[in-house]
């Protein structure tokens, strides 16, 4: 959570900075509660320090574990994504709270426990010596009294759902990383019954405790009825109407839902009972809402994407491609027709085999995702790495049509970034660029393909041997207009030349000079990429010209 410090933002900043006050504060509040209690003189003596510090943990893990379920809310989030709230919360940065909080119960945990375990050795030196009041032992007060059992269950359940969270784990095993993170409806469960007993009791006996369930309850019943939203709308009519096979190992589904609605840039989950029936993944939508159906591209990556193709009947394709010509052969890519529709034939139709039918799908969304803003600004820079090119895909669909339909359109200028590893990658994106290139009459798109692989020799030979090829004047490998370029892109020389051309009227001629112009840069790729990318966009910001940084996150 703590990696890459130099590349949060300003909202980041603050907003952890108000989290790290709030916690102070509600820790010195629950140490003052119990130390000036003049009910509790008979513990605040014997035992003091460790009540008092025990008491201010709880309180703050009380907090915590009543908001921790609202990040994961979507619905809700949803709502809030277009209030005033999103100013003030990184309501996009969801996944980045639950785990800040998460954090958080961890470190409160611990200053909860070690107090009580203190608490709990004195008690028993107290109950030894037969002090009137202490009536139980510590190993009773651990292991048999409730707040102890609840106390150690909470203990393991937090063990197995910390260790399998890491992004290591998370890679190597997603099943185990999404069945043991449903521990924490049983971990919340023993926090709702933690202080049933009552340690703490003041002279006559009377439990002074925090009533945590009622704020609990809170949280609770606000997940409970997100998770009703999303099952009743994953019962809805749904059906996934085809199957499509890309290379570099990308399954395309496109499916139909009356009920369905979205806006380019969002994301959905989808449910396969096939592979899985409780498990739900995040995909980005890749389809425009002018289209009759939604679709999504997903790579063979995980475990189950591996068994969706597996279920498909299709084997994830080897990376690198047979040719250095994204395997076109020797004659050259072939020139995209002008059309009045969108066509991606780069993938061929996956046909259900003898005794198979398609499987069952259920989808849940669409929800709001950074992306989703590129309408509002009249300078966009795209940059997708990889599968990372998904939610691009919709908008620059989606741009097509209004544009082509002499629909309203705030939009002017497009810088289209996509990074690759491979050339194979390049080829089920490739006709939908062919299609869009050129043919947005009220919008100026430029693509800039890059590709990082190493090549081998005899890929080099067979770009060579076409170099000199009439190949429509496109690029060898793509057949775009825009030529393909090897390595990774500089985008601090990239930023710096955009905002020259946006200060000395050469980029936007004729465009009326804002006291800041604002360029929007959206990106969906890896955390090392976005770092870079977070980094230029800060320090390219200069002279009138502001480069706003936005990255999906799931």
């Amino acid at each position: 959570m703590f990696k890459g410090l130099e590349t949060w933002t300003t909202r980041r900043y603050l907003f952890f900075i108000t989290w790290f006050i709030l916690h102070v504060v509600l820790f010195i509040f629950g140490v003052l509660r119990v130390k000036n209690d003049k009910n509790l003189i008979n513990l605040n003596g014997p035992l003091n320090y460790s009540l008092w510090i025990a008491r201010g943990g709880g309180i703050c893990l009380i907090w915590d574990c009543s908001i921790i379920l609202l990040p994961v809310c979507r619905n809700i989030l949803r709502i809030l994504r277009v209030s005033f709230l999103n100013k003030l919360i990184p309501i996009d940065e969801n996944i980045w709270f639950h785990k800040i909080t998460a954090y958080s119960i961890l470190v409160c945990t611990a200053i909860h426990a070690v107090g009580h375990y203190v608490n709990i050795f004195k008690m028993n030196k107290l109950y030894m010596a037969g002090v009137p009041g202490f009536t139980m032992s510590g190993g009773e007060l651990l292991y048999k009294s409730p707040a102890g059992v609840t106390g150690h269950i909470m203990l393991l359940c937090m063990v197995l759902m910390y260790t399998t969270a890491k992004q290591t784990q998370r890679n190597k095993s997603f099943e185990a990383f999404w069945y043991t993170h449903h521990l924490a409806f049983v971990m919340l469960g023993s926090l709702m019954f933690h202080g049933i007993g009552c340690i703490v009791k003041d002279q006559d006996g009377v439990c002074r405790g925090y009533k945590s369930y009622q704020y609990l309850l809170i949280g609770y019943i606000l997940y409970i009825i997100e998770r009703g939203i999303r099952a009743y709308r994953a019962r809805l009519e749904t059906r996934l109407v085809k199957a499509i096979q890309h290379p570099a190992g990308v399954i395309e589904l496109q499916i139909q839902k009356p009920s369905f609605k979205y806006k380019p840039g969002q994301y959905m989950f989808i449910n396969i009972p096939d592979l899985s029936e409780y498990q739900w993944h995040p995909f980005t939508i890749t389809s425009s809402p002018f289209e009759d159906y939604v679709s999504v591209h997903i790579r063979q990556a995980g475990d189950w994407t591996r068994e969706l193709g597996t279920r498909m009947g299709i084997e994830k394709e080897g990376r690198g491609g047979d040719s250095g010509r994204g395997g076109q052969g020797a004659g050259g890519p072939k020139k995209a027709e002008k059309t009045t529709e969108l066509i991606d034939d780069r993938g061929k139709e996956i046909h259900v085999r003898a005794g198979f039918s398609m499987p069952q799908v259920k989808i849940d969304g669409p929800f709001g995702a950074p992306t989703e803003d590129v309408f509002d600004h009249e300078i966009v820079v795209l940059v997708g790495s990889g599968i990372g090119v998904t939610p691009f895909a919709s908008i620059l669909r989606d741009i097509w049509y209004r544009s082509n339909n002499n629909m309203s359109l705030k939009t002017k200028r497009i810088e289209f970034y996509w990074v690759c590893r491979d050339l194979a990658s390049l080829k089920w994106f490739q006709s939908l660029l062919a299609t869009i290139e050129g043919s947005m009459p009220h919008v100026q798109l430029k693509i800039h393909i890059y590709c990082t692989a190493v090549m081998k020799p005899d890929q080099h030979h067979n770009i060579a041997l076409h170099m000199n090829e009439d190949v429509f004047g496109g690029d060898t490998i793509t057949g775009l207009r825009a030529l393909t370029n090897f390595g990774r892109p500089n985008f601090g020389a990239i930023f710096s030349e955009l905002r020259q051309g946006i200060t000395n009227g050469t980029y936007m001629p004729g465009a009326t000079q804002e006291l800041m112009v604002d360029v929007a840069v959206f990106f969906c790729g890896p955390g090392a990429m976005a770092k870079s990318l977070r980094k230029e966009s800060r320090l390219q910001s200069k002279n009138g010209v502001k480069f706003s940084f936005r990255k999906e996150h799931f």
